[in-house]
């Protein structure tokens, strides 16, 4: 199973962000970027990876509903040219309240809009024409549901998923894919104190559960928070919930790191 690590971009100089993705690769296999505000996530991809050797860089996930599929595509590959093939295209719906209060438009039918959109991004994304020496960067959905499992079964080349148990992978994900990619986002943390750690996200992630699509996941899981989902204890403890993952199939374990970093990292590259 390879390691990725999840990078902050949000409020972050250009230069902060190569440092820490070059310090990155002592413990970690791709970098991923996610969309907030501030930087385009393939725009910054393409630049950190045209800075930063031997690590992979890509979106943990880009938005499609504002973006049409040739003009993703495009850029997809042109970032897929300046990172020496390098580039991961992680792609999402998003939620319903964000797409239609910040960018005004309907998010009716996700799942419908979703097949529609890979069905038109796959063949663009084949066509590297005009840009020598590139090839077809990787495709992962975010999915959690049955339906957009489906999906990412069928049309991309995995799912990039979060606030997932490995219990959660074994029964709800991994049975919907055929030798395809699981990559799950999950909080990391080691600590002598999970319970008190466990509690800080608890508090600080609360408003996540309010998203639909991730209430229903957790429910599916039978729990009660995203917390529930986060890898905290001692080294040992993260090391045997780590291999647990790898056993249910998860090909890519993202790492965002809660509490001690520097002690999470440590652990992540022994």
């Amino acid at each position: 199973m390879r390691i990725g690590l999840h990078v902050d971009s949000v409020g972050r100089a250009l230069d902060d962000l190569v440092a820490e993705t070059e310090a990155a690769r002592a413990v970690a296999d791709v970098v991923y970027l996610n969309e907030t505000v501030g930087w385009d996530p393939v725009t910054l991809a393409a630049l950190i990876g045209a800075r930063v050797p031997a690590v992979e860089v890509g979106t943990g996930v880009t938005l499609t509903y504002p973006r049409h599929p040739r003009a993703l595509a495009q850029a997809a590959l042109s970032a897929q040219q300046a990172t020496g093939n390098r580039f991961v295209l992680g792609v999402g719906p998003g939620h319903k309240a964000p797409m239609e209060e910040r960018f005004g438009i309907s998010y009716d039918k996700p799942a419908a809009h979703v097949r529609d959109y890979l069905t038109r991004l796959r063949p663009l994304l084949d066509d590297t024409s005009g840009l020598p020496g590139a090839t077809r960067p990787k495709l992962l959905l975010s999915a959690l549901g049955p339906v957009m499992l489906g999906i990412a079964d069928e049309l991309a080349d995995g799912t990039i998923l979060v606030w997932t148990t490995a219990r959660g992978v074994a029964e709800l994900v991994a049975p919907r894919l055929h030798d395809k990619e699981i990559v799950l986002v999950a909080q990391v943390g080691v600590t002598d104190d999970a319970d008190a750690l466990r509690q800080q996200l608890a508090a600080g992630l609360g408003p996540v559960k309010q998203l639909p699509n991730y209430h229903r996941h957790l429910d599916r899981q039978g729990l009660a928070t995203v917390a529930d989902t986060a890898i905290l204890g001692d080294e040992k403890v993260v090391a045997q919930e780590i291999r647990r993952l790898a056993d249910v199939g998860v090909t890519e374990l993202v790492v965002s790191v809660a509490g001690d970093r520097e002690r999470t990292l440590a652990a992540l590259k022994a």
